[in-house]
């Protein structure tokens, strides 16, 4: 609301600018004209005598006393007027100057944002989704001699938060040179890649421009560990289960009778809201390692994408390879075992903190590298910084390594920003420190 009337002041002031401007060059225009006309038509006369009486400079000119009254009484009056025009106009455009600048700056940002548009739903849309909402990419696996081992679906994550984890820098890292070893490939000419500085930057302004809310963030946050829970939830809540199950059978037999419809659609909505209101109340009552389990395991919103091996991906029609007999590649305690015969050990187990894109963080490594907890979740909230080394051995390496989790880091690692970014602005992280503490407790205990 806010920005639509900040909006409709620059508009009104642009308006009201080129109105004046219109009226002053109508005037300028019609007195020239009048000027024009007064002179060729009505002063000038045709011949009548010799050059001796009507060449001007023969002519008896004014007397003292018609200069020194009325002659100079009309050029006082007109540069009077003329200082008038020029302390009333020049203000004016002062005043409008600002309007003018924010015009070219929004006009500038809608341009990039636009043209940047059209690259995204051109070259990344296939695999980050239209509008940047995620979705999946066939690609493969291979070994450390690069021999093909399977074929993968890999889970592309949404980009609508991008800004809150990595700043722009870190996002212009990660396009010009990729992220290897997942499927992002090195967009921008620094990297080998087909796409020029400006159209880098205009990427980015897009990506800025489908950012969510805060708001919307933190929702979309709830939203995924109630997801995680639901199961867990409705076993413990027999009772509501059934009638949950029973609303959605009642929905499936109205059929085309719209008020039965309509009725069995509303009881599945007030107990889809009841259970999530559970499902917020079971997740409250989890210890600390037990909510930070749920967040470290959140998708795009937590931390197994990068420190748990195979998070990111599943298996679309894994080829058969001599290894060294079948492995096991269990997804955790008390789910059903996955078996991929013939691989051996070439593909990594699922722990969870085993290590992918990001370390390992089992086996007591974050006591290693972090003394406190304290230490250890400042590091978790902003996240690795270009050249500061962090924790006891690691260090700092920029390009988006590892992302802020708890701060807003949209000029980061940038010490001159371009007036068209700026996104963080005072916004909050996609965490709480409350949700950050719960996820070191969980890693501290790996």
């Amino acid at each position: 609301m806010f920005g639509g009337g900040i909006a409709l002041m620059h508009l009104f002031a642009a308006s009201t600018q080129r109105n004046l401007g219109m009226a002053i060059a109508v005037v300028a225009i019609v007195g020239f004209a009048i000027y024009l006309i007064y002179n060729v038509l009505w002063a000038g006369r045709g011949e009548k005598g010799s050059e001796l009486e009507l060449a001007p400079n023969r002519k008896p000119y004014l007397s003292d006393e018609e200069l020194e009254t009325s002659r100079l009484d009309l050029a006082l009056v007109g540069g009077l007027a003329t200082l008038v025009i020029i302390g009333v106009a020049l203000p004016l455009y002062w005043l409008g100057e600002p309007g003018r600048q924010q015009g070219y700056v929004d006009y500038s940002r809608d341009q990039f944002t636009s043209r940047g548009a059209e690259q995204f739903e051109e070259r990344c849309a296939s695999c980050h989704g239209g509008g940047g909402l995620g979705g999946t990419t066939a690609t493969s696996i291979a070994d450390d001699a690069g021999n093909f081992i399977a074929a993968i679906e890999w889970e592309v994550p949404a980009l609508t938060t991008a800004l809150y984890r990595f700043s722009d820098e870190e996002v212009r890292h990660i396009l010009n040179y990729g992220r290897p070893p997942t499927p992002m490939q090195a967009w921008g000419a620094p990297g080998g890649g087909p796409l020029t500085t400006q159209q880098v930057d205009e990427l980015i302004q897009y990506i800025q421009s489908i950012q969510l809310s805060p708001e919307q963030v933190r929702g979309e946050v709830l939203d995924s560990l109630i997801l995680q829970v639901r199961d867990d939830v409705l076993a413990a809540n027999p009772e509501l289960d059934s009638r949950l199950e029973d609303a959605k059978a009642a929905v499936a037999a109205a059929g085309a009778e719209e008020a039965a419809a309509e009725a069995a659609a509303r009881e599945v909505a007030a107990l889809e809201q009841e259970l999530r209101e559970t499902s917020e109340q079971y997740i409250r009552n989890l210890n600390s390692p037990e909510r930070g389990e749920l967040l470290f395991n959140n998708g795009v919103y937590g931390c197994a994408r990068c420190h748990t091996p195979r998070d990111s991906w599943r298996f679309t029609g894994p080829e058969e390879k001599p290894g060294e007999g079948p492995v096991v590649l269990a997804r955790g305690s008390g789910e059903e075992a996955e078996v991929v015969a013939g691989f051996g050990s070439l593909i990594p187990a699922y722990i969870p903190g085993g290590g992918a894109f990001g370390p390992n963080l089992t086996n007591g490594a974050t006591l290693r590298q972090f003394d406190t907890a304290g230490g250890h979740a400042g590091f978790v909230t902003i996240g690795s910084q270009e050249g500061v080394g962090y924790g006891n051995f690691g260090q700092g390496d920029g390009g988006g390594q590892m992302p802020a989790f708890g701060e807003c880091v949209g000029d980061r690692d940038a010490n001159e920003q371009s007036p068209y970014y700026g996104f963080c602005d005072g916004r909050p992280g996609m965490l709480t420190p409350g949700q950050i503490a719960d996820i070191v407790a969980y890693e501290r205990g790996l």
